[in-house]
């Protein structure tokens, strides 16, 4: 996203505010702090899912059938275990994009 829709909004703001040392320090004063709350984030949630998991897991009912898991669909996402939050992130983005075209 950096790379692309950022890319184009700084140009736009730069053409229509005008260039200069003092604006491309803010924008990166900017971009970094954006960073630091995205890297907080990430490691917030890398730390509450589990402790939700386990949670939801001693919540859940003690009749849940012992069968197994339930096939998966074909087209199935991979299971939780497997993905990170990137990986969200990512189709949350996609299904945004999908939705607004």
């Amino acid at each position: 996203m950096e790379e692309t829709e950022l890319a184009t909004a700084a140009a736009r703001a730069r053409a229509a505010f005008g260039a200069g040392v003092e604006a491309d320090d803010r924008f990166r004063a900017i971009v970094e702090q954006e960073r630091e709350r995205v890297a907080g984030a990430v490691a917030l949630a890398e730390l509450l899912a589990p402790m939700l998991s386990e949670r939801l897991f001693a919540l859940a009912p003690a009749h849940a059938p012992a069968a197994g898991p339930a096939p998966r669909k074909p087209g199935a996402r991979a299971p939780i275990e497997g993905r990170g939050i990137a990986d969200y992130i990512d189709e949350m983005l996609a299904h945004e994009r999908a939705g607004s075209t």
